[in-house]
């Protein structure tokens, strides 16, 4: 699932959570933390149809339940510079069982035992955080709700990504945010434990003891921001990330412009890996319409790397379901969305092309492969709905070398603050 698609469904869920981007570039991140419940029921449908016969078709359907605390910051006796320490504490419990029959294959929506080769009839995640403020800075510890390179909390199947760890958020100004952390664990969506990092490769698995990361955004001017990002993700990789956003807004319309770099190279040498991301993405928003149009590139001597296997990277320039991250390819994004708020409120669609090419099969035959999105989102507007909102995402996938397939994900959210 693409950048757009999946901050989508994952706003609707998961924010706002203290541990969350509010997307704001420079903001104090203790101001923005109220106490909260947040109740939501999620029913998922997911389906994958290969055309190749020989390929195992997947998907599950599953009911969701899950209910987000977070907490104020309140004040303490300790005093420093007549500025008090403050304290906080947020909770989580996800929780969802299968309504459909085990097919045998992993799905990536349910946990899989590949043993046995049985899928779980149901699954849990929880987690509880820490949290301790001064001034406009904030220390959290234990459950991390991240959006950052390397790290991002995806909701784009059932259950949602998150990490264990420690960080440092701190508004340093009024243009420069910071952050900084430590993240020893990855529960992923598909998971109910958390565990270490890993790296796969050539048949080679390494386990990381942790990611050590510095996050800087600085607002330039009031249309202009940056992001610099390092991780280091021990005994794997080094990750070096810089991003700039421009936002031009005119009384008819507004063009939105991001440029995205990524940076990959192996820690130690449990693996050769050597790869850059260059991306960019122009979207032109006129009244109800949006258009899009991206380039990305990976460039170097090896694909661009992920951790677990397939740890999203909803930085992208665009996240899909079949990433376009090979070594040495190239891809176009065209994209065409439209709100319906003058129709029907609440109701928005999304068309998105992705041609990928340039890259080569495991045995160097020249190949490129397509993707087609169509997503549509409706949150009901009848005050007796309120909380309820569907999400249809249909994925069509061909490669000229390969395995193509059609797939279908349907999910109705309910979601109640209190």
């Amino acid at each position: 699932m693409d950048h757009f698609n999946a901050k989508i469904l994952a706003l609707s869920i998961l924010l706002p959570m203290s541990g969350a981007s509010s997307g704001v570039w420079a903001a104090d991140p203790t101001q923005a933390i109220q106490d909260e419940w947040k109740f939501n029921l999620k029913n998922a449908y997911l389906y994958r149809d290969y055309a190749n016969t020989n390929a195992k078709n997947f998907g599950s359907w599953s009911q969701g339940v899950s209910l987000f605390y977070t907490s104020n910051l309140y004040d303490t006796p300790l005093v420093i510079a007549d500025k008090p320490i403050r304290i906080g504490a947020d909770a989580s419990v996800q929780y969802a069982v299968r309504l459909s029959a085990d097919r045998h294959v992993s799905d990536m929506v349910l946990p899989f035992d590949r043993q046995t080769q049985s899928q779980a009839s149901d699954y849990s995640k929880y987690g509880a955080t820490l949290k301790l403020g001064y001034g406009k800075t904030l220390l959290s510890v234990g459950e991390l709700w991240l959006d950052l390179p390397v790290t991002t909390s995806d909701a784009s199947r059932q259950l949602i990504t998150s990490y264990w760890g420690s960080n440092l958020k701190s508004q340093i100004s009024d243009q420069l945010y910071a952050e900084l952390g430590r993240v020893t664990k990855v529960s992923p969506r598909n998971e109910d434990n958390f565990h270490k990092f890993s790296f796969s490769s050539n048949g080679k698995t390494v386990y990381s003891d942790g990611l050590n990361y510095l996050d800087l955004r600085y607002q330039l001017t009031p249309s202009l921001k940056a992001e610099y990002y390092f991780g280091n993700l021990e005994d794997l990789y080094n990750k070096h990330y810089l991003g700039l956003e421009h936002t031009w807004k005119q009384p008819t319309f507004s063009l939105n412009s991001k440029f995205k770099y990524f940076n990959a190279k192996n820690d130690g040498d449990n693996f050769k890996i050597d790869a850059q991301n260059i991306g960019v993405l122009e979207m032109l928003k006129v009244n109800n319409q949006s258009f899009g149009l991206g380039y990305q590139q990976i460039i170097g001597e090896s694909a661009y790397p992920l951790p677990d296997g397939f740890l999203p990277e909803l930085y992208f320039i665009n996240w899909n379901a079949t990433g376009f991250f090979k070594k040495n390819e190239k891809s176009y994004h065209l994209m065409y969305g439209y709100d319906f708020k003058d129709y029907v409120p609440g109701l928005n669609a999304m068309l998105k092309y992705v041609y990928g090419y340039d890259f080569k099969t495991a045995d160097g035959v020249k190949n490129h492969e397509t993707e087609s999105n169509i997503l549509v989102n409706y949150a009901f507007q009848q005050p007796y709905l309120k909380g309820f909102a569907i999400q249809y995402l249909r994925v069509d996938y061909k490669v000229k070398h390969g395995n193509d397939f059609g797939e279908d994900r349907l999910f109705v959210n309910y979601t109640k603050r209190f």
